[in-house]
């Protein structure tokens, strides 16, 4: 993201209610930062049942657009070229995120389809998440071993962690649903003994990126002992990170 969108993001309200956001500056760095941390985005389009999926590809504020990939679903990509309307809901950083969706252009890149979407003039945010959740940088590995992935051992690394849930970068190319329930899934934090537990993926989506599954996750049996060490874990990673850029 842009070093002069950055403090756009900065000073912002958290609360458990709903807000209007109408500051351009402020919307086009949300965009900026949906498309850096390679958000997954939902997608309902008037007239069509199911929520497809998709991911911002770029954003031109100087052209009043910004990219959107192609929908998941064919269904709902052919709804969208004749409505040419559509809402979109994500999760950035403990906010939920809506925005009204204008399409502007379809056109198609190797077969794939792409979408230029007007700017909007306003989104919603709602402070939903009550744990704080670490981004892990890139020197920081913490393995995730999931034993059954339809059907399949898989295994990765966590890229967000906190005492609620984690997100993680899986190495394959099954994809679960939503709502469903991974079981005996290992964590091993550095310097700490690995632990079991159980996680409900709340979305996941491969990654052409990082050549992965990516899925974020809500732990849904952690115990006190195990959610006292994910929290040792995290406070010891924000003194480090004190103490090497103070404010």
């Amino acid at each position: 993201m842009p070093a002069t969108l950055t403090p756009a993001l900065r000073g912002e309200a958290h609360n458990s209610g709903e807000e209007t956001v109408t500051s351009r500056c402020v919307i086009i760095a949300t965009l900026h930062q949906l498309k850096a941390e390679h958000e997954l985005l939902s997608v309902r389009v008037p007239g069509c049942d199911d929520t497809a999926s998709s991911a911002i590809l770029a954003v031109r504020e100087d052209q009043e657009c910004y990219y959107l990939d192609e929908l998941n679903l064919a269904p709902a990509h052919k709804a969208f070229l004749r409505k040419r309307k559509a809402i979109i809901y994500c999760r950035l950083q403990g906010m939920e995120v809506r925005m009204p969706c204008q399409l502007l252009k379809a056109s198609s890149d190797k077969g794939i389809a792409l979408y230029k979407i007007g700017l909007p003039k306003r989104i919603v945010r709602v402070q939903r998440r009550q744990h704080f959740r670490l981004r892990l940088n890139g020197g920081l590995v913490v393995p995730v071993t999931v034993p059954r992935l339809e059907g399949h051992r898989a295994s990765g690394e966590a890229f967000d962690l906190s005492t609620g849930g984690l997100g993680a970068f899986i190495h394959t190319s099954d994809i679960p649903s939503r709502g469903q329930i991974l079981s005996e899934v290992t964590i091993a934090l550095p310097q700490a003994p690995s632990f079991k537990t159980s996680v409900e993926i709340r979305f996941a989506r491969l990654d052409e990126i990082h050549h992965s599954l990516r899925v974020g996750c809500r732990f849904v049996s952690l115990d006190k002992n195990q959610e006292r060490l994910i929290a040792h874990f995290l406070a010891e990673q924000q003194r480090k990170r004190r103490r090497h850029n103070p404010t």
